[in-house]
């Protein structure tokens, strides 16, 4: 895990406790192991499981891609709202429910 990615994790993490979410961020979740989300949080029974990512251009490599049909398989196992968190370089946070799909491309 990069700082950025990292920073970026508390970054979105303190936005949603401030909207009511009750939240855990999953420490060194990049870093080879075997986690498959940054962060839990939970508001109004419905717990989320949620990858944050940071770029400075829109795209998704081969491996978060992956990663993200991943998230997708965990969270419908255990009933879990997957989402993925993107913050662009100078615009603010996207959100983006992949129960249904995986957006092809951010903007």
């Amino acid at each position: 895990m990069n700082a950025k990615g990292s920073r970026r994790e508390r970054q979105f993490l303190e936005k949603l406790t401030k909207e009511g979410y009750l939240c855990h961020r999953i420490a060194g979740s990049g870093v080879g192991s075997t986690a498959i989300c940054d962060i839990i949080a939970i508001k109004d029974g419905v717990p989320h499981l949620i990858e944050v990512k940071s770029r400075k251009k829109v795209y998704y490599t081969r491996e978060s891609k992956v990663q993200l049909e991943e998230l997708v398989k965990a969270a419908k196992r255990v009933g879990a709202k997957p989402v993925l968190a993107v913050k662009l370089n100078n615009k603010e946070w996207k959100t983006f429910d992949l129960s249904n799909e995986i957006p092809k491309v951010v903007r």
